[in-house]
């Protein structure tokens, strides 16, 4: 049998193990880069969706003072994520290898606790089970995500990133701004 494509004298040899030459398709992505991506494209699907139905169901249970608290967490979570935003593209710049300062010397995750705060301040605008419902799946995602990028960054980093592990806590920012003054006591 007279074949030139690679693949398919593979496949008259009926052979299993092919692998198939660069630049024919071996650089797909794998399987956890799938999934990766398929949770991003949920992420973002249930955060629009929380918003539209913030925006529909606005003060649904005609609880005002939730509806505030809500306007209240919204700009905290808002501030933190454009302010942690800020300083990682900053410290990417200068070259250091990971952010630690600004308020990832407080928490190791700022933008994602930004991103927290907002879906609950989105819940609390809302007050209704759909946006209960969707905050809820948006708050888990992120939960898996944060876990997901510290193994990532363990892995890139290595013993510098368990060191900042140590130091800083993963989202507790009073934790954080606490473990701070206590080290300027005791300097």
């Amino acid at each position: 049998m007279d074949v030139s494509n690679p693949l398919l004298e593979a496949l008259a040899r009926k052979d299993n193990n092919y692998q198939a030459p660069k630049g024919l398709g071996s650089d797909h992505l794998g399987g956890e880069e799938v999934l990766h991506l398929i949770g991003h494209a949920l992420y973002i699907a249930l955060y629009i969706s929380l918003i539209a139905s913030s925006i529909i169901f606005y003060n649904s249970a005609n609880l005002a003072a939730l509806s505030y608290a809500g306007w209240m967490i919204f700009a905290c979570g808002l501030v933190i994520l454009i302010s942690s935003s800020r300083t990682r593209r900053r410290s990417y710049r200068m070259g250091e290898v990971f952010a630690q300062s600004g308020l990832y010397a407080y928490v190791r995750h700022p933008e994602f606790l930004g991103h927290m705060l907002i879906i609950v301040s989105l819940v609390f605008m809302a007050q209704h089970p759909i946006s209960v419902a969707t905050g809820s799946a948006l708050l888990s995602l992120l939960c898996i995500e944060i876990v997901e990028e510290e193994k990532r960054n363990v892995e890139k980093f290595g013993e510098a990133y368990r060191d900042y592990m140590r130091r800083v806590p993963r989202i507790n920012l009073l934790a954080g701004i606490t473990r701070s003054m206590r080290e300027r006591k005791s300097e």
